[in-house]
């Protein structure tokens, strides 16, 4: 999987610096860091991370529960909670957002990344088996997830680090996903890579030859050595 971007919004500078260099340490990616409501919601908007890392007590009108609830109904983004000592009445407002994790300070760069994978894995395997269910999985487009129905999905074409999706309708939408993410999300039984371009649906094939398979009016090369693999599938 490749590296996540994660946010960061901590208002004690000293601590923000601190998450951010043990991010840097671990390879993650990081958005610019916000310390206030206001920075944080551009950030939200204009770099759009996977996760973010959300210090409960902002000294504002404001705070990261306020921000939490933003990031839930509006970015569908999801967050882990900073806290210390809060108070009894906050903690329980921070239980009802459904945070991924609580990590509390002082933590060490362990306690960070340890809290960071266990807490985004699970969110992805329950984003990938509450939609396992009549073939539609979660593909993040921009900012937001949509429900994807994988049996309208045609091919699959790699530009770069993003895949344009290819439906039965003539649509099509760009994810920004490796290969080997996009075929962890999709059913193993009727989708192959033939080509580091395209990734196929062989329920939609409609003839194959020496070198190409075709798809509606889309004819795409594939490698040689997957002809047997490709036959049985579509046999």
């Amino acid at each position: 999987m490749s590296a996540i971007k994660i946010g960061i919004v901590e208002d004690e500078g000293i601590t923000s610096e601190v998450i951010r260099l043990s991010l840097q340490k671990l390879k993650y990616k990081i958005a610019t860091p916000a310390f206030t409501y206001n920075q944080a919601v551009q950030m939200f908007e204009t770099e759009k991370p996977d996760l973010v890392i959300l210090d409960i007590k902002l000294e504002e009108e404001k705070d990261g529960i306020d921000l939490a609830v933003l990031l839930k109904e509006k970015y569908k983004t999801p967050f882990i909670f900073l806290t210390a000592n809060s108070d009894s009445t906050t903690l329980e407002r921070a239980k009802k957002v459904r945070p991924l994790a609580f990590l509390v300070k002082p933590f060490s760069q362990v306690d960070l990344h340890t809290t960071i994978e266990i807490a985004f894995n699970n969110y992805r395997s329950t984003l990938i088996e509450n939609n396992e269910k009549n073939n539609f999985v979660l593909m993040k487009v921009g900012r937001s997830f949509e429900k994807v129905n994988t049996n309208e999905i045609l091919f699959l074409e790699n530009d770069n680090h993003y895949f344009n999706i290819h439906f039965s309708n003539s649509e099509s939408i760009t994810v920004r996903a490796s290969s080997t993410e996009i075929m962890d999300m999709l059913p193993q039984n009727n989708f192959i890579q033939i080509s580091r371009t395209y990734i196929v649906n062989t329920d939609k094939i409609i003839k194959i030859d020496s070198s190409s398979v075709f798809i509606g009016q889309n004819k795409l090369e594939y490698k040689a050595t997957l002809k047997e693999k490709i036959l049985k599938m579509i046999g």
